[in-house]
């Protein structure tokens, strides 16, 4: 899947759950018993209006949540991460970083072309903080902050298979589903989506997943652990399929000044300066 979080790792199943069986309530005798027409209408009452959603394992649910996901052509996504401590986990820490949580803001757009390249766009939004922006294609993904007046261009890593037919998204899953227990909670109504709840889980953890009935998009996970006390957790607020592509948007260039400087990088040097920033903002924090 084309997004920004696959670190958000989902737990997985060793086990399927099997669907519940339903009783056929009928035997030998009944068969020969005469049936009246109050009989029928009581049968026909106590049948559900649609039993095929309601008869969907686990298991089902979320293939079809891979499927739907491999044929998405384009799709927008509005989501925010949160990101904290329990201490209840452990009692060794400090009672001020208990609670504390972090949040991060996602707009996400993906378009994939006839031609199997993929055209993403993504902003990231910290409040207090400049919203960080990429752009990406089969070539090259563009990077920028704003306010800066330089932005940095760095080449895409290669991979063997189409863009298009990348699904992180689907490899998750797949290996969840061999390593984990799932199970089919119920029914809920989550960030406005009438979704699946769904838990991976094993001794001492469980991951949660809620996944929209109609699109089968991911619309929230959240995670518990006995002796990790982080805690990591995602709400899609608006989802849309079916996008329209529009090259200059997807180029960032209704963000990027007039007089900005575009720098080439290479892969190694860029991801070596994003570390080195990410450890001089964590000595700002402390």
């Amino acid at each position: 899947m084309k997004k920004m979080y696959p670190l958000v790792g989902m737990t997985s199943a060793a086990m399927i759950l099997a669907a519940c069986a339903t009783d056929e309530g009928t035997n030998d005798e009944q068969l020969d018993d005469p049936i009246t027409e109050s009989d029928e209408e009581v049968a026909d009452a106590d049948e559900p209006e649609d039993s095929s959603d309601h008869h969907q394992t686990a298991e089902e649910i979320i293939k079809a949540a891979i499927a739907a996901e491999e044929e998405r052509q384009s799709f927008s996504m509005h989501s925010v991460m949160t990101m904290g401590i329990d201490a209840s986990v452990d009692e060794d820490i400090p009672e001020e970083e208990d609670g504390e949580a972090e949040e991060r803001e996602f707009i996400e757009y993906s378009y994939s072309h006839e031609d199997g390249t993929v055209s993403t766009r993504n902003e990231t939004i910290v409040d207090g903080e400049p919203t960080e922006y990429t752009a990406g294609d089969s070539e090259h993904t563009l990077f920028y902050t704003e306010g800066d007046d330089v932005a940095y261009r760095v080449e895409q890593f290669e991979i063997e298979e189409d863009p298009a037919d990348v699904n992180p998204m689907a490899n998750q899953f797949e290996q969840f589903l061999e390593e984990y227990e799932v199970e089919l909670v119920g029914e809920e109504e989550v960030n406005g989506f009438m979704s699946y709840h769904i838990t991976f889980s094993d001794d001492v953890e469980v991951r949660h997943y809620w996944i929209e009935q109609e699109t089968y998009e991911i619309v929230k996970m959240d995670n518990e652990h006995e002796d990790n006390p982080f805690r990591i957790g995602l709400d899609v607020l608006e989802f849309e399929e079916s996008i329209d592509y529009d090259e200059a948007f997807f180029k960032l260039e209704d963000v990027l000044p007039e007089d900005v400087e575009i720098e080439d990088r290479d892969q190694d040097e860029h991801l070596e300066q994003e570390l080195e920033d990410s450890l001089d903002d964590l000595d700002e924090d402390q």
